[in-house]
Formats: C-alpha cells, sequence, structure tokens
C-alpha cells in the first residue's frame, strides 16, 4: 500500500485539533479553579471584614460603670459623661447634674454605644443638648457651692465634672464648703472667663442653678444631645476605663 501524503497530514491535523483543544479545556478547568478560589477568598475577607466591623461597634468595659450615689459623690459614669460633654462641645470644663444619671451599674464586658448611652436619664430626648456658658471663675466656685450644699443629703444637681477639681468640707456651713477648686492643675481665676458645657435644663438655670448664672451666660447653642457626645466619645474605642479620680472630693 503507497503512502498517503494528504493523509497522513490529515491525521496530523486532526491530532493536532485535538491536542488544542484538550489545552483549552485544561486552560477553562484552571480559570474556574481560580476564579472559584477567588471568589471564596473574596467571601472569606467580607467575612473577615464583616467580623472586625461587628467587633468595632462594640466597646470592652474594663470595669463596671457605676452611676448609683451620682447625686451625692462622684462616678465613673459621671465622669464618663462629662468628659464626653466637654469633648464634644471643645469647653474648659463640662457639668453634668447627677439628674442626668439613672441609677445603674453596667458590668464588665463588650456593649455597643448606644447600649450604653440607655444609662443616661434623658437618652431619647433629642432636646437634651449641650449649651456652653461663659463663666467666670467665681461663678465657677458658687456653682461648686451649690454642687454639695445638699450634702450629706442627695442632691439632683449635684455636679458630676471634667476639666475641674473640687475640694470641699462638708462640716462647714452651706455656701463656705468649697476649699479649693482648679482647672487645668491650676487654681480657678476668680476674674477669669471659662467655657463651660452642660445641659439644656442646667444652662438654662435648672436645679436652682439661676442663682449662679443668667441665661445671658449662654455663649454656643451645640445643637449636641448628650447621648450623641457620648455615643461618639465611645465609638472607635476597643477599651473603656473610667475611674473615680477625686475630681470632687472631701478634704481629708
Amino acid at each position: 500500500m503507497k503512502n498517503n501524503p494528504f493523509r497522513k497530514t490529515v491525521i496530523l491535523s486532526l491530532v493536532g485539533l485535538g491536542l488544542t483543544a484538550a489545552f483549552a479545556a485544561a486552560a477553562r478547568s484552571a480559570q474556574a479553579k481560580n476564579e472559584t478560589h477567588g471568589d471564596a477568598a473574596k467571601q472569606g475577607a467580607r467575612s473577615e471584614s464583616n467580623l472586625a466591623a461587628k467587633e468595632k461597634d462594640t466597646v470592652h468595659i474594663a470595669q463596671p460603670l457605676v452611676g448609683e450615689g451620682a447625686s451625692e459623690h462622684e462616678t465613673n459614669l459621671g465622669n464618663l459623661v462629662a468628659d464626653a460633654i466637654r469633648q464634644a462641645s471643645h469647653a474648659d470644663i463640662a457639668f453634668l447634674p447627677a439628674d442626668e444619671i439613672s441609677e445603674t451599674t453596667i458590668p464588665v464586658g463588650d456593649v455597643k454605644p448606644a447600649e450604653l448611652a440607655k444609662a443616661l436619664r434623658y437618652t431619647n430626648d433629642p432636646s437634651d443638648t449641650i449649651v456652653v456658658l461663659d463663666l467666670t471663675g467665681a461663678q465657677i466656685l458658687q456653682a461648686a457651692e451649690r454642687s454639695v450644699s445638699h450634702l450629706p443629703q442627695p442632691f439632683p444637681g449635684f455636679l458630676q465634672v471634667s476639666g475641674l477639681q473640687v475640694r470641699y468640707d462638708p462640716a462647714q456651713p452651706v455656701g463656705k464648703r468649697v476649699k479649693l477648686a482648679g482647672a487645668d492643675s491650676s487654681e480657678i481665676s476668680s476674674a477669669k472667663t471659662y467655657k463651660v458645657a452642660t445641659t439644656r435644663t442646667l444652662a438654662g438655670g435648672g436645679l436652682g442653678y439661676f442663682k449662679v448664672w443668667k441665661k445671658s451666660d449662654a455663649d454656643d447653642e451645640t445643637k449636641i444631645s448628650v447621648t450623641k457626645a457620648l455615643t461618639d466619645y465611645l465609638t472607635g474605642r476597643a477599651t473603656l476605663t473610667a475611674t473615680v479620680e477625686g475630681r470632687v472630693a472631701p478634704l481629708k
């Protein structure tokens, strides 16, 4: 039988086509695997991202936040909220009346800022906003006197503070109890004017503070609610450690 060159050419062409098809199929299979692995990796990355976002939404409370007794003495929950008000308003000092804080304790653990804000008595009141007052040092001393005037009885106007240190003698007559008040590590100057952030109610003279300042002393209606100030202060924090620092304390 004679060799047929045309037949050989056809056979070689068919073999070549078969190899080409095989290579193409292998390439498609590899691409499909890569896409599957890529999708799995993306899904895993999204899951990790969602977990990180979920974790970021909570703050770890390193020690109990105590609201009980805020109408009689400094509390770490009161310090926390006063610090949040001061930061939100960029004031020198913050006054937070005990009336703003619920008689509660938030235990150690992870909590969402919005849940923690429920420790505020008026958390659902959008009108409970921050107002900045222009007060002289003399007025700040008068406010400190009013704050401790009812001791040892509880008083909803007892002030939790930030940016201020007060020392008082409860054995002295009302109006003469405050012996020392300082801000930024220096004694309060009676003639100097300070920016003092507080709640709208207190700024309006509530709880008897109309005896200390007038509505005209208000410098800035921030429109920021106390609740928002607190949640903003907490957002993004991994761990929170609030302590009683001796901001308002009796003389020893």
